[in-house]
C-alpha cells in the first residue's frame, strides 16, 4: 500500500476562502474613456477587497504544510486595515484564530470591522504597518499563548511572498474565461499573440502584491498558450498600469531613482496604499517585465482618487476606497472633460464652460425652456487625455481595458459626501 500524500490530503480539507468575482462591462465608463472598460469586481470578496485572495492563499499555504497537520495554529497579521480584515475573514472561515496588529493611525471604522469579523485581538502600535509588523513578531507573538508549545504561531505578510502573489494571480485565471472571446478576424489578429484578448489592466499599487500576481498570472497564461518572443515580428504587449496616489508613490519613486527606496512617510489619505517601500519583485517587474507585458507607473492626487470614487458611485452604484477610486480616474480623468467649440466662437474663454460626464447620459437636458435661439449642436473636442490614453495612445473604441476594482472597507457614504464637498470647494 502506497504512502499517503499528506499535502494533497490537507488540500482536500480546506475550502477556498475567496470567491470568483464578476467581470462586467461598463457602458458609462466606456463612453467616457473611449474604449471598452471592464470592471473586475473584487469589492464583492468576503472581506470587501482583493486581499481575500492574497491572505486566503497565504493561510492555505500554511495549513497545507505537512508539519502543521494535527496541530493548533494561530495566525498573526500586520496591516493598515484591509489585509488584516481579509486575514481574519479567511482564518475564521477555516476555523482558525487570527490576531491583527495595526498602526496607531488606523481608522476606527477599520478597527471596528476587524473586531466584528472575529479577530482574536486587535492591537495598535507604531506609525506604519512595517512598525506594527515588527512589534507583532518581536513582542506579541513571543508573549501570547503563554507556554503552550502545541500552538503554532504564524506571521502573515500583507503583500510580499509567493503564496500572496499566486492568490492574486487567480484573477487572471478568471479573466481567461470571463473576457469575451476574440471571434472577429480583427480581434483574432489583434490578440493572437497576447496571453489574453486584452489591451490593458489598471491596478492600484501599495506594496505591489496585486501587481506581482497579475504579472505572474499573465506569464503563466502566456506559457500555457505557448507564445514565444518570436511569435510576432512586432511585440504586442498587454499594458499594466500601476496606479498610486501622491504621498504613497513608493514604486514611482523607486523607478525614478532606478533602485528601491523608502518614502520618509505616508502623506496620502489613501492609506491602504501606504507601503513606504514596494517589494523587490515589484520593482523588477516594473523596470524589466516578462515578454508580452509592459508596465507603466502613474501617480494621481488624492482629489483625483476622490473623483474616481464618486464617478464609480454615480455610474455603477459601487462605493470603494480612495485607493481603488484612483484607478477609475486614471482611466477616465480629463478625457471626460470636453469643451464645445461653438462657445469659443462666441468669444467665451475656454475656461468659462466645460462639459463633464457625471453619469447621467442623455437623461439630463443641455437646454432650458427659456432658450429661443436653437443653435447647432456644438462640436465637442477633448481638452486633455486620461493617464490611460497618455500611456497607451493606440487605444480605440474596441480596445479592451480591465480595471481591478480592488474595493476596500475603509469607506462610508459620509466619507464620500465629504469628498464631494471638498471637491466642490476646490480640492485639487
Amino acid at each position: 500500500m502506497g504512502s499517503i500524500d499528506i499535502s494533497a490530503y490537507c488540500q482536500l480539507q480546506f475550502k477556498t476562502p475567496w470567491i470568483e468575482t464578476p467581470l462586467v462591462e461598463s457602458a458609462c465608463l466606456s463612453r467616457a474613456a473611449g474604449c471598452r472598460i471592464f470592471l473586475k469586481l473584487e469589492n464583492v470578496q468576503p472581506s470587501g477587497s482583493f486581499k481575500s485572495r492574497a491572505m486566503g492563499n497565504q493561510i492555505l499555504s500554511h495549513l497545507r504544510n505537512p508539519e502543521n497537520v494535527g496541530r493548533r495554529v494561530h495566525f498573526y497579521a500586520s496591516s493598515g486595515g484591509n489585509a488584516g480584515l481579509a486575514a481574519v475573514c479567511a482564518a475564521r472561515s477555516l476555523g482558525y484564530p487570527c490576531t491583527v496588529v495595526v498602526p496607531m493611525g488606523t481608522n476606527p471604522l477599520m478597527l471596528d470591522k476587524i473586531r466584528a469579523a472575529g479577530a482574536a485581538d486587535v492591537i495598535r502600535h507604531g506609525e506604519t504597518f512595517s512598525e506594527a509588523g515588527e512589534y507583532m513578531r518581536e513582542t506579541i507573538m513571543k508573549t501570547s499563548n503563554g507556554d503552550d508549545q502545541d500552538v503554532i504561531k504564524i506571521a502573515l505578510h500583507p503583500f510580499d511572498n509567493q503564496p500572496i502573489w499566486e492568490g492574486n494571480g487567480t484573477i487572471i485565471d478568471e479573466l481567461e474565461t470571463q473576457l469575451p472571446p476574440a471571434t472577429t478576424p480583427e480581434d483574432k489578429k489583434a490578440y493572437n499573440d497576447r496571453a489574453l484578448p486584452l489591451d490593458a489592466i489598471l491596478c492600484s499599487v501599495g506594496g505591489g502584491g496585486l501587481l506581482n500576481g497579475l504579472v505572474m498570472g499573465i506569464e503563466k497564461r502566456r506559457q500555457k498558450k505557448q507564445i514565444t518572443s518570436c511569435s510576432s515580428p512586432t511585440p504586442n504587449p498587454i499594458h499594466l498600469l500601476a496606479i498610486e496616489t501622491a504621498g504613497t508613490d513608493s514604486l514611482a519613486a523607486a523607478i525614478a531613482n532606478k533602485s528601491l527606496i523608502s518614502l520618509p512617510k505616508i502623506t496620502s489619505q489613501a492609506t491602504s496604499l501606504g507601503a513606504v517601500r514596494v517589494s523587490e519583485t515589484t520593482f523588477q517587474y516594473a523596470v524589466s517585465p516578462p515578454p508580452g507585458i509592459k508596465v507603466h507607473s502613474a501617480v494621481l492626487s488624492d482629489a483625483d482618487a476622490a473623483r474616481g470614487v464618486l464617478r464609480l458611485a454615480n455610474d455603477e452604484r459601487l462605493l470603494v476606497e480612495l485607493a481603488c477610486g484612483v484607478c477609475i480616474e486614471a482611466a477616465i480623468g480629463d478625457a471626460a472633460t470636453a469643451v464645445p467649440t461653438s462657445k469659443w466662437k462666441r468669444g467665451l474663454d475656454e475656461t468659462d464652460i466645460t462639459y463633464r460626464d457625471e453619469g447621467y447620459g442623455d437623461d439630463r437636458s443641455t437646454s432650458t425652456d427659456n432658450e429661443t435661439d436653437q443653435e447647432p449642436e456644438p462640436e465637442v473636442v477633448e481638452k486633455l487625455n486620461s493617464k490611460l490614453k497618455q500611456l497607451v495612445p493606440d487605444l480605440n473604441s474596441w480596445s479592451r481595458v480591465v480595471i481591478i476594482v480592488c474595493g476596500g472597507s475603509n469607506v462610508t457614504i459620509n466619507m464620500a459626501s465629504e469628498w464631494r464637498k471638498m471637491l466642490d470647494e476646490g480640492w485639487a
